[in-house]
């Protein structure tokens, strides 16, 4: 999966009828980003479910549903 992963990454993109190299990252509306940004997020999500909390995710927006201050105090440190 690395293999194929790594080749689309360092494919290039197609600029007004031009090629250009990718360097770094993925290319802006690329294939492969929100696919790369599930992988990462997916570990959120499971770390979220563990500790029963109620969220919701879209691409790179998370929403966590909390009942209290002391919940949203909690759920803050997660940051930490």
């Amino acid at each position: 999966m690395y293999s194929l992963v790594n080749k689309f990454l360092k494919a290039g993109v197609m600029v007004k009828g031009n090629y250009e190299e990718t360097i770094i990252g993925t290319p802006q509306g690329g294939p492969m980003s929100p696919l790369l940004l599930n992988i990462m997020l997916n570990l959120l999500d499971k770390e979220l479910e563990a500790r029963n909390l109620h969220f919701a995710r879209y691409a790179d927006d998370t929403i966590i549903l909390v009942k209290s201050e002391k919940a949203v105090n909690r759920v803050n440190d997660l940051n930490n």
